[in-house]
C-alpha cells in the first residue's frame, strides 16, 4: 500500500470518529427553560405531576424554608450578593427588606418549630456529622478540615458575621439572627457549600438551635446571670484589676 493510501484511510478513519464524537456530545436532550414544538404549548420544561412532594422530607408547612419574616421573595438577591463575595456588589443589598429598616429586624429570628431537649440532641447529632468537620465540636473553626489547610470558617463566639458585613452590617454571629444561619446553611456561604440536599428544613432549625446553645455556654451577659453568680464573677473581676 503506498503512503497516500495509508493516509487516506487515516484519514477517513478520523472523519468516522469525529462523526461518532459529534452524535455523542449532542444528545437530543432539552435545557431548562428551552423552546420545545414536540409539545402544544412550545415549553420543553414541563409542570410537574399533580401530587408532586417539593421538598425532602415530611413536613407541610412552608414557613420552615422561610428565612424573611415577608417571605422569600428576596432570597434569590440575597443569595447574589453572597455569591459574588464582592464589596462593589453592595448596591445590591438596597434591595435587600431588612435594608429598609436600617436593622435586621426583617430576617426570621424565632425558630419556626418547637425547640425541646429532644430537638436540640437532634441538633447536636447532625451539627456534629456536618459542621463540626469544619467548625469544631464546639464552634470556634478550628475543624480537622481546617487542620489540613482548608479556609477556616469563622468563630460563633468571637467573630462577626462576613456574609452581613458584606452588605454592610456589623453584627457579631452570636447576635445573627437565626434567619440568617438558616440561609447560609440552605444556600452556602463563600468556602462553605450549601448543605439543602443534606439536612432537611427541620433538621437545618434544629442545628441552629444548638449552635445557639453552644454560644450561649461561652458568653452570656454579665446581667442575665443569676445574682449570686454575677456577684462572684464581678469580685473575681475586681481582684485581678486591683494591684498586688
Amino acid at each position: 500500500m503506498t503512503n497516500v493510501s495509508r493516509y487516506g484511510t487515516l484519514f477517513l478513519i478520523c472523519l468516522g470518529t469525529a462523526a461518532c464524537q459529534q452524535e455523542m456530545a449532542r444528545q437530543p436532550a432539552y435545557r431548562p427553560l428551552e423552546r420545545s414544538d414536540f409539545f402544544d404549548d412550545g415549553r420543553a420544561s414541563r409542570s410537574p405531576v399533580e401530587g408532586t412532594v417539593s421538598w425532602r422530607g415530611n413536613s407541610p408547612d412552608k414557613s420552615f424554608l422561610s428565612v424573611y419574616r415577608h417571605g422569600p421573595e428576596y432570597a434569590d438577591i440575597g443569595r447574589a450578593v453572597a455569591l459574588v463575595g464582592n464589596p462593589a456588589m453592595n448596591r445590591f443589598a438596597a434591595l435587600l427588606p431588612f435594608t429598609r429598616g436600617g436593622d435586621l429586624s426583617d430576617y426570621v429570628d424565632v425558630s419556626p418549630i418547637p425547640i425541646d431537649k429532644k430537638a436540640l440532641e437532634r441538633g447536636r447529632e447532625r451539627y456534629n456529622i456536618y459542621c463540626a468537620v469544619c467548625h469544631d465540636e464546639l464552634g470556634t473553626g478550628n475543624g480537622k478540615i481546617v487542620e489540613r489547610g482548608y479556609l477556616k470558617p469563622p468563630n460563633y463566639h468571637a467573630d462577626n458575621s462576613r456574609g452581613l458585613g458584606r452588605r454592610g452590617y456589623v453584627v457579631p454571629l452570636r447576635r445573627a439572627p437565626i434567619g440568617y444561619f438558616y440561609e447560609v446553611i440552605a444556600r452556602g456561604y463563600g468556602g462553605m457549600p450549601d448543605y439543602a440536599s443534606q439536612l432537611s428544613p427541620e433538621d437545618c432549625w434544629k442545628i441552629i438551635a444548638y449552635i445557639r446553645v453552644l454560644q450561649r455556654s461561652q458568653w452570656v451577659p454579665l446581667d442575665e446571670l443569676p445574682v449570686d453568680r454575677r456577684e462572684s464573677i464581678r469580685a473575681e473581676l475586681q481582684a485581678v484589676e486591683e494591684p498586688k
